[in-house]
């Protein structure tokens, strides 16, 4: 097999046995998916928002696509690779994490403050967080007889802000 490569600005090819390279031929074909980070999406979902301590917090992949969700397929050289996400963890800031088996559902305005049907969180202080979501990918690839799976974890982070709401009863 003859693979064409770019090595500093100047292009070479290489020739190697497909076989004994099946993996290296699904790494470059992972490479140029170019899968992206997750678009985050939470509650609240206004830009600079603040959300609530004892209030849920919903969590989703916004926007999920062929790059940010999967499934996204490729073939050349003799080798397919279908790489899809498989679930997402949710670093939420203050050494929680929250792991969900799906891409989440995305809160809407007229939906109720329960705790979300899929994924989400409940902050109990208030404060500023830095949270992280990490998608966990798996490429699975076939070709030359030979098959594999390529773990690929990409993460996006935002900073979410925290308050409390007091109640003052006058008499």
């Amino acid at each position: 097999v003859r693979m064409t490569c770019l090595i500093a600005g100047e292009e070479m090819w290489l020739w190697f046995d497909p076989a004994e390279n099946a993996e290296s031929i699904a790494r470059t074909l992972l490479a140029r998916l170019q899968l992206q980070p997750p678009n985050m999406g939470w509650t609240p979902t206004t830009a600079g928002a603040m959300g609530y301590v004892g209030v849920p917090t919903w969590l989703w992949v916004a926007e999920p696509g062929r790059l940010t969700w999967g499934p996204a397929t490729i073939s050349a050289a003799g080798v397919s690779l279908t790489a899809r996400a498989e679930s997402v963890t949710w670093s939420m800031g203050n050494g929680d994490e929250v792991r969900c088996a799906n891409n989440g559902t995305p809160w809407r305005k007229g939906m109720s403050a329960e705790p979300s049907p899929t994924c989400g969180y409940l902050y109990e202080r208030q404060g500023t967080y830095r949270v992280t979501a990490t998608v966990h990918w798996v490429a699975r690839w076939s070709g030359y007889g030979r098959s594999g799976a390529i773990p690929l974890n990409l993460s996006q982070e935002r900073t979410l802000e925290v308050g409390e709401i007091q109640v003052i009863v006058n008499r």
